[in-house]
């Protein structure tokens, strides 16, 4: 039964359920690596602000967290640093993230490791096909 409800959990088609059709908490994208979301936010052309948020899009945290943000085109990969309640990733400024490329996102949130997600650039609301209206 467990299996059955995690496979359900992260079918592509119940991912628009988890909000990547609409802006999350902070205006940022949304993407859900695993019983968390991640919310990412263009600060500067180089420079993201990224948000572990819980199931309910709520109490970002950084405590027990880590975050690593990879440029797939430019192979350039970042630790990013905890700042209040979110992770700053600053790249350096070859690095144009409003130009088309793709961002692995690898979380830990609260001791609790999710699945690598891809965030494709320029960062743009995910559209679904299905008509399902999104986040619950």
């Amino acid at each position: 039964m467990k299996s059955v409800i995690l496979t359900l959990i992260f079918s592509s088609q119940l991912a628009f359920a988890h909000g990547e059709n609409k802006h999350g908490p902070n205006g940022g994208f949304i993407r859900m690596p695993g019983t968390f979301h991640t919310e990412v936010i263009l600060t500067d052309p180089n420079k993201l602000k990224v948000f572990l948020l819980d199931i309910n899009w709520k109490n970002p945290t950084v405590k027990d967290s880590s975050l690593k943000v990879t440029h797939k085109e430019f192979k350039i990969s970042e630790v990013c640093s905890p700042e209040a309640n979110y992770f700053v990733c600053q790249f350096p400024s070859k690095v144009d993230l409003t130009k088309k490329g793709e961002l692995v996102v690898e979380a830990e949130r609260s001791g609790k490791k999710g699945m690598s997600v891809i965030y494709e650039l320029p960062l743009k609301l995910q559209k679904t096909n299905n008509g399902h209206s999104g986040h619950h």
